[in-house]
This record gives structure tokens, C-alpha cells and sequence, in this order.
């Protein structure tokens, strides 16, 4: 792979085992990898570092992965392809670094996200303060691999955040960070910043209304997602 290829899409999560496994395509057949960002009906939204482009999955890799129960997810890394009319279509799907997966009632796997380093457990310190929860959040992250945070938003209009702290910790492992911040301020970016280096993927989980969407616009330091108020009576998301 071009070097220069390489650099632009390594701010993404590009690895060099995910290079060496598009390194098997034929170049001169104008190939280029890309990640899944967003998975819609009929399309995928892909970034190839520079630009999104909406694509859609060859017939051949459907036949395949329906074949295994598989689908895209994000944080895919894929291989794509322009038609004579310039159209993307994706051709291939690489090896997978890690996978969280969601078990549906019928037994069926459910792939939530894919080639994640860290997973950030977002939990309200109100009325979305559940350890219970957070136990079974960590099952699921520390099953594939990927290294778990428990994010502890609204610590600025808590008034037991030790307390709340010190109930979490007699429940989960003690190698796991806890994190309260108050996910409105600038400098919570900071306090996060040992697991946000560049080419790290970090994916946020929890319930409606814990200040996912907020803690997100708060990281990227521009609003990306958009945000709302929460139920009085449950501190769920409207």
C-alpha cells in the first residue's frame, strides 16, 4: 500500500494488519479501502479518510454474508470499488480486530460495532445510575477484547459522586477506570484524552438520556449529534 495511503487513513483506526490484508488485492484494479461509518437500509456510508461517499454492498459479498448470518457494521474497514459509471460498491470485508455483539432473543447475533479499542460505558449520575447495568456492559465489552471506561456524566449537578463511585467500584473490577465528568465542559475532552489518541476507536454505550450525544459534540469540540432533555421521573431521553 501507497505510504502516503496509509498515513491518511491511519487517524481512522487504519492498522497495519488491516493494510497487509488489503495488501492481497490487485492495485492495478483500483481497489481502495475504506470504514463503515453508518449503515442504512439500501446503503453504506463509508470514509476513505478524506470524504464520505454512500455505497452499496456487491452482490457477490451479500451472497456471502447472509451466507455466514453476517452483515457490514460500523467500524468496518471494507474494500470498495468504482463502477464504469463511478458508482462505490464494496467488494470485500476485512478481517475484524474486535466485534461487540448483541445476542437477539431468538439467538440470533446482532453485530453492534466492530474494530474497537475502547468502549466508554456513559451512566447519568441521577435517576440512570445503575451498576447492575454497568456489570453487564462490561460482560459484553471485556468478551471481545476491547478495553472498557465507565464514564460518569452529570457530575456537576450530582451531589453523591463519591458515593457513587465507591458503590460502582465494590462491583466491577478494579483494573477498569471510572471517569465522572461533567460531559457540558471543555476540559472533560482532557480528562478523556488518555484514551483518544489518534487511530484509536472508541465507541459510546448506555441508555437514552445518560449524555452520550452530549459527551460526543463535547469530545469533537463541535456539535455532531444532536441533543434533548430527559424524563424527571426516569432521566430517560425524550
Amino acid at each position: 500500500m501507497d505510504e502516503t495511503f496509509f498515513d491518511r487513513l491511519r487517524p481512522i483506526g487504519f492498522t497495519p494488519q488491516q493494510a497487509a490484508a488489503f495488501a492481497a488485492f490487485d492495485s492495478a484494479q483500483d481497489y481502495w479501502p475504506a470504514r463503515v461509518i453508518e449503515v442504512q437500509r439500501q446503503t453504506i456510508m463509508l470514509d476513505d479518510g478524506v470524504a464520505n461517499a454512500l455505497a452499496r454492498t456487491h452482490p457477490h459479498l451479500a451472497h456471502v454474508l447472509a451466507g455466514s448470518s453476517d452483515a457490514l457494521a460500523v467500524g468496518d474497514w471494507v474494500v470498495a470499488k468504482h463502477d464504469p459509471q463511478c458508482e462505490p460498491w464494496i467488494h470485500s470485508l476485512l478481517p475484524r480486530s474486535s466485534e461487540l455483539v448483541r445476542i437477539d432473543a431468538d439467538g440470533r447475533r446482532h453485530i453492534l460495532v466492530s474494530n474497537v479499542d475502547t468502549a466508554f460505558v456513559v451512566m447519568g449520575l441521577d435517576g440512570d445510575f445503575n451498576p447492575r447495568r454497568a456489570e453487564r456492559y462490561l460482560a459484553l465489552i471485556q468478551g471481545a477484547g476491547v478495553w472498557p471506561v465507565i464514564v460518569l456524566t452529570k457530575a456537576d449537578c450530582a451531589r453523591k459522586t463519591a458515593e457513587a463511585v465507591d458503590e460502582l467500584r465494590q462491583r466491577i473490577p478494579g483494573a477498569v477506570p471510572v471517569e465522572a465528568v461533567n460531559a457540558l465542559a471543555s476540559v472533560t475532552a482532557g480528562q478523556l484524552s488518555p484514551y483518544l489518541a489518534a487511530g484509536q476507536t472508541v465507541v459510546l454505550l448506555g441508555s437514552s438520556g445518560a449524555g452520550k450525544s452530549t459527551l460526543t459534540n463535547t469530545l469533537m469540540g463541535r456539535p455532531v449529534q444532536l441533543t434533548g432533555d430527559v424524563r424527571l421521573d426516569d432521566s430517560r431521553g425524550r
